[in-house]
């Protein structure tokens, strides 16, 4: 529960941002359910908050396993929280390590994050987040 109170302590744009990546994640698992109905996540979701459910599964000891693997099953990596992590626009939630770990378990089912990421633009809130 330790990063729901940092969360909330932190700047408005930190709170708006933090607020728009749940929404985010959120609404990824709204779509997939009928083929993959990620109960855990969900739950996680709703008592840490997207950053700090995050967080704890990039601990070394955590893993997504079943939910990342299901992902990539349906063709669908796009949808986990590891590349939400790297969305230019939520970066700055995250340290560099946390970036690194997002991306080295997308680069080992080679997922081309590089490209995929490209071919994403900037939502229209990006411009209305406070400075």
């Amino acid at each position: 529960m330790m990063v729901v109170v940092e969360q909330a302590q932190g700047s408005e744009r930190h709170r708006a941002l933090a607020g728009r990546f749940e929404a985010y994640l959120r609404a990824d698992v709204e779509e997939l359910i009928g083929v993959y109905n990620p109960t855990y996540f969900r739950r996680m979701l709703a008592e840490l908050g997207g950053v700090g459910t995050a967080k704890l599964l990039m601990e070394p000891h955590r893993s997504s396993a079943y939910g990342f693997e299901r992902l990539w099953e349906l063709g669908q990596l796009e949808r986990s929280w590891e590349f939400a992590v790297l969305l230019p626009w939520f970066a700055e939630l995250f340290t560099d390590d946390d970036l690194d770990e997002a991306r080295r378990r997308l680069v080992l089912l080679d997922f081309d994050v590089d490209a995929r990421l490209a071919a994403r633009t900037a939502p229209a809130w990006v411009a209305t987040l406070p400075a």
